[in-house]
This record gives structure tokens, C-alpha cells and sequence, in this order.
């Protein structure tokens, strides 16, 4: 199937079935509802995790061939920072969104407008970063070949 292919199917196509599953069972009075939409979301993570770390080694030995240099731990560095800044962002903007659609916890009656907006925001904002990333990664080019011929030229840069 292919790294390419398989990032597409795997992690941004079964993600997006995950948020779109949970604008539907975003209901309240029911919070367990959701945990119909988790696996989708974990498998997706998980996938992702996996795969992007397959990718940047990959990414690595193209770069070791063009620069003489391996420089897999800044490659891992700015991965990593990015997904801790990711979960931080996550986090902080978590509270701005309840404040935001007015979302009251503990009370058995939402605003108007509050769970359409958790909606929205743990729905439709997922799904357009996922496309970005789709977007993003469409020119992604190492196939497994590629990525053998990689493996081959450094090893009889190695012998030499």
C-alpha cells in the first residue's frame, strides 16, 4: 500500500469518520455516547504515531544523501516539539472553547447554541486540520522502492 497511501487511509480517513461520528453522539445527558467514536480517533493516533516516525526515517536518508550529515535527532526534535506544542495549544484552547459557546458544567440545560458549538469546535475543527494535512502531505514522494535505493546508496557510501 505504500507509507503515502497508507497515511491517508489509515490515519486522516478513519480519523475523520471518528469526528464526524462524534458530532452525532455529542449528546447531552449522554457522555458515554462518545466512546463509540474513541477507537476511530486511537486507531488513527496510533497509526499516525507509527507512521510519521517510519516517514522521517525515511526522510533521514534522504537527507543524509544529499548532505553528507545525519541529523536524525533535530528530525525528531522538531517532530516532537511540534506535538507537544499541538497538545498544548489543545489543551489551553480547550477551556476558550467551553467559555466561548458558553458550555455551563453541571447544570441539566446547556445555553442555546452551547452543544452546537462544542460541536463545531471537536468536530469541524479536527476534520479541516486533518485535510490540512492531507493537503500538506499530498507531495510526500518516498515510496518503498525509493526508500531502499536510499538504504542502498548509504550503504556503499559506508563500504567506502
Amino acid at each position: 500500500m505504500g507509507k503515502k497511501k497508507c497515511f491517508f487511509y489509515c490515519h486522516k480517513g478513519i480519523s475523520i469518520v471518528g469526528y464526524i461520528l462524534l458530532w452525532f453522539l455529542f449528546i447531552p445527558g449522554k457522555p458515554y455516547m462518545f466512546l463509540f467514536a474513541l477507537p476511530f480517533f486511537s486507531f488513527g493516533i496510533g497509526s499516525l504515531f507509527t507512521l510519521m516516525m517510519s516517514m522521517t526515517a525515511d526522510i533521514c536518508d534522504m537527507d543524509e544523501i544529499d548532505t553528507g550529515k545525519r541529523r536524525e535527532g533535530i528530525f525528531g526534535a522538531i517532530y516532537w516539539w511540534m506535538v507537544k506544542f499541538g497538545f498544548a495549544v489543545a489543551g489551553l484552547l480547550t477551556g476558550a472553547i467551553m467559555s466561548y459557546v458558553n458550555f455551563t458544567p453541571g447544570v441539566p440545560e446547556q445555553p442555546e447554541g452551547a452543544v452546537v458549538g462544542l460541536r463545531l469546535f471537536y468536530s469541524c475543527v479536527p476534520i479541516f486540520g486533518t485535510l490540512i494535512a492531507i493537503w500538506v502531505m499530498k507531495n510526500y514522494d518516498i515510496t518503498e522502492k525509493k526508500a531502499r535505493e536510499f538504504r542502498v546508496i548509504l550503504e556503499q557510501r559506508k563500504m567506502q
